[in-house]
């Protein structure tokens, strides 16, 4: 049940596209991707305001091993649970740091309506795997942040999303949750660890015929790119500027990057994750994202700088995407900084 911004909410069937709270620009993925599902349609509601539970969740129990297997047994005790703020439980210990908004969290989780007690999503049904969150993105739901900050690796927490933090007064109807329903989550949190913030390094020059490529500025802000003259090549180029020492890249999950992305035929930026100075998140290798991107940032490390030069064939196709002001001819250049994988 991954939670997905609005432009890889079509991937999944449900996924935990059903706990964004809002979608957010993805490279590489043409604009018009329509409204999240999570998006509340209106703020406007005849519903009855949530009626708060004190220790909502002292009646909660999940028991079985915390082995990222085995599903644990859950019991939430009384219902309805419903809550005005985010509560949180510790049902089994962990160990190491408690993950702040700095840091990327993985969980299996199960997940109910407060109100009615039904399961909404189960993590641990047949195929499904640990998934990760960075606790700093601005897409997830303010009470899954909420919930998860201070949880420790090896550990079962449950906490409650409120309305207010949640859905909002709408609900969410593909779900089964009401304008006053309170989510429960049972997730055990399998790591917690810290991606990267920047790049350290200068890196190594472009190699001959591609754009060069300067940081004056440093690495917390935009590069300064210079188009070569001449055509641009016809086939997919790529070139690692700096070569990082964390985990590979594998196909499915998401990666925390800053991107720069220009027009070949001009040297004009058409998006940039440091102008607008906020890390973008997205799944790889999936199909989320144009296939310059999928081909190319699948098994690089955690860490690198790749400079990726993509024809239209690998980009946005014979159709362009109008709305970033790509046309079908246009070749794209991007840096991007990989700071983390999850």
């Amino acid at each position: 049940m991954r939670i997905r911004t609005a432009a890889t909410a079509a991937v999944a069937v449900l996924g935990l596209s059903v706990l964004s709270a809002c979608g957010q620009s993805e490279p590489g993925t043409p604009a018009a991707t329509g409204t999240p599902a999570s998006t509340p349609a209106s703020t406007a509601s005849a519903a009855p305001a949530p009626v708060d539970t004190p220790d909502a969740l002292a009646g909660v129990t999940a028991s079985g091993p915390v082995d990222f297997k085995t599903a644990p047994k859950v019991d939430l005790g009384k219902t309805p649970i419903s809550t005005t703020s985010v509560q949180r439980r510790v049902l089994t210990p962990g160990t190491g740091t408690a993950a702040t908004k700095e840091d990327t969290v993985s969980i299996r989780a199960q997940i109910y309506n407060g109100a009615s007690g039904k399961l909404l999503d189960d993590g641990f049904g047949k195929g499904r795997i640990d998934e990760g969150y960075r606790l700093g993105r601005t897409d997830l739901l303010a009470g899954f942040t909420e919930g998860l900050v201070g949880a420790q690796e090896g550990a079962r927490v449950a906490f409650t999303i409120p309305p207010a933090k949640g859905f909002g007064d709408s609900g969410n109807a593909q779900l089964g949750v009401g304008g006053t329903d309170t989510i429960v989550v049972i997730a055990d949190v399998s790591d917690v660890h810290r991606g990267l913030t920047q790049l350290e390094g200068t890196g190594s020059a472009s190699p001959a015929g591609f754009p060069t490529v300067e940081f004056s500025e440093g690495n917390a802000k935009a590069p300064k790119v210079t188009i070569p003259k001449g055509d641009a090549p016809k086939e997919t180029r790529e070139a690692t500027l700096i070569e990082g020492t964390g985990p590979v890249v594998k196909e499915g999950q998401f990666i925390a990057a800053h991107y720069h992305g220009l027009l070949w035929k001009d040297g004009s930026v058409f998006d940039s994750s440091w102008e607008r100075g906020s890390v973008a998140d997205f799944p790889i290798g999936i199909g989320a994202v144009i296939p310059g991107w999928d081909d190319t940032l699948v098994g690089k490390k955690v860490g690198s700088r790749v400079l990726l030069v993509i024809p239209p064939k690998d980009g946005y196709g014979e159709q362009g995407n109008p709305n970033g002001g790509i046309s079908g001819t246009d070749t794209l250049v991007f840096v991007v900084d990989i700071l983390d994988a999850y």
